[in-house]
């Protein structure tokens, strides 16, 4: 039985505080966790076995000398592929790509290397970060801990798994559309996307050689990790102002606390209007909503209305082409075209016709047409802070029910009796706060009835982390947490 494997970040920074562990043995076991498993997982698409271990030594060292370099000293990490690492490839599985090195450490794995961690290595991710599942052009395709069949969610897929797998205590994602919610909650974890445009994005999707940001625009990144102490410890490792970034706003976070579930107002719904989610999903935020209610929380059911979910989901399809274009060559910005209409959103024409005009105007580049879209979610965003002027937070589904089994990207899909468009399962319950920016997190709720892990969203207004992360602590005493997969022995 291993020593260290599924001990949590902070657990694991404590045993090298004090003496109790080295840093060596740490990434070692993680390592040796990482070659027993992946070949069935592809979790992981590159391993820096000697630099990790080299990196190790020296904190070791260092904890000898009674240095730290953070509060991740020699702790282990994952990063998804989607950051540069200064020396490493990073081509978003994307043959196009295929000999991008990046010249430099993204701002926020820079900063995750300064608070101590270790990089093990880079987690799979789709073609062009564009899927719910992990397929692509030069990795093997990603699966799910708890059932190989299934997927572990896109994009943040590969990073997922190995949590779940044991690989590592910590992955840094991105957040774009749902992709450091839905792996999240197709693989039992806890994952945030923050609130837009805190977090500097610099150094993050080489769509072109020489792109070093990314339009802020509805994307994000955010941690992901097996407890809610460690997803907390690297939001604040990687948030806040950079010279790279100007958008960033110098917030103070020091918000007051609500210590007890009584003091909050939660709305809460099962569904949104036109997308209803399965049985298990429905009545799993249903029991969890009556918990709360059973301990104190001052919750009740709220839908907000139809026009804002819709209008939400229609500025991300408006803003989508624009956001992938403003540092994509026109040749690349085809494929991904052509990769969307012919993939993920095949069959959105007939099943969400609201959606498609929208899409096929801004790929028109009409800077016109992107002034609009902005200008709709101006009033758009404001109408979700009016919400959360009356409601502390939103309860809501991730998605239309747990993992689903790999298959070829846009097909259709059958659950709980019902079958719908493959982008329909995900994509409505998550890019609605992609588009308004509001901050979210995912806490896993259990395993359900096909042994696949379920979970929900909890939604927030603008700059609210610190009491986000504060109620999720809360709640999630009242929940499993994670749950181990048993297809993973250590």
């Amino acid at each position: 039985m291993s020593s260290y494997i599924y001990k949590s970040a902070i657990e694991l920074a404590g045993l090298i505080r004090d003496g109790k562990a080295s840093s060596t043995d740490i990434i070692r076991e993680h390592l040796e966790q990482i070659k027993r498993y992946n070949n069935t997982l592809n979790a992981l698409i590159s391993i820096f076995e000697d630099e990790a271990l080299m990196a190790a030594a020296e904190c070791d060292n260092e904890t000898r000398e009674g240095k730290s370099r953070g509060p991740l000293h020699g702790v282990p990490v994952t990063i998804k592929e989607q950051f540069w690492i200064k020396g490493k490839h990073s081509n978003t599985n994307f043959k196009m790509l295929k000999d991008f090195v990046a010249p430099e450490d993204a701002v926020i794995v820079d900063r995750i290397r300064k608070a101590g961690a270790i990089i093990l290595g880079q987690t799979n991710v789709p073609r062009n970060l564009i899927d719910y599942q992990v397929n692509g052009d030069l990795y093997p395709e990603g699966k799910n801990p708890y059932d190989t069949d299934y997927s572990p969610g896109g994009s943040t897929g590969g990073g997922a798994a190995a949590l779940a797998a044991g690989f590592t205590p910590l992955e840094l994602g991105g957040d774009f559309g749902g992709s450091v919610r839905v792996p999240s909650n197709f693989c039992g974890l806890y994952g945030l996307k923050p609130t837009e445009n805190t977090v500097p994005l610099h150094g993050n999707i080489p769509l072109s050689k020489n792109a070093k940001t990314f339009l802020v625009h509805m994307a994000q990144a955010g941690p992901l990790a097996r407890n809610i102490d460690d997803l907390e410890l690297l939001w604040k490792i990687i948030v806040g102002q950079h010279d790279s970034d100007r958008n960033i706003p110098d917030i103070n976070w020091k918000q007051p606390i609500k210590n007890s579930l009584s003091d909050h107002k939660i709305a809460w719904t099962d569904s949104w209007p036109g997308y209803e989610t399965s049985s298990q999903i429905s009545n799993a935020i249903k029991s969890f909503s009556e918990k709360l209610i059973a301990n104190g929380c001052n919750i009740e059911k709220k839908i907000p209305d139809e026009t804002l979910h819709t209008e939400s989901l229609k500025t991300w399809v408006g803003l989508f082409p624009y956001i992938i274009a403003q540092s994509t060559p026109w040749y690349i910005r085809s494929i991904i075209k052509m990769q969307l209409y012919k993939g993920l959103l095949k069959g959105m024409r007939s099943d969400s016709p609201q959606f498609t005009k929208p899409m096929n105007d801004a790929f028109k580049m009409s800077a016109n047409h992107y002034g609009e879209v902005l200008l709709q979610r101006s009033l758009m965003t404001q109408r979700w802070e009016n919400f959360f002027e009356e409601y502390d937070f939103l309860i809501c589904p991730v998605a239309y029910g747990p993992a689903y089994k790999r298959c070829k990207t846009g097909n259709k899909l059958s659950y709980d009796g019902k079958e719908m468009i493959y982008v329909n399962y995900v994509w409505p319950y998550v890019a609605c706060f992609n588009a308004s920016g509001n901050p979210s997190i995912t806490i896993p709720l259990g395993i359900g009835k096909e042994g696949l892990p379920i979970g929900v969203q909890i939604v927030g207004k603008y700059w609210s982390e610190p009491e986000l992360i504060n109620f999720a602590k809360q709640v999630a005493k009242l929940t499993v947490g994670f749950v181990k997969p048993n297809n993973f022995e250590i």
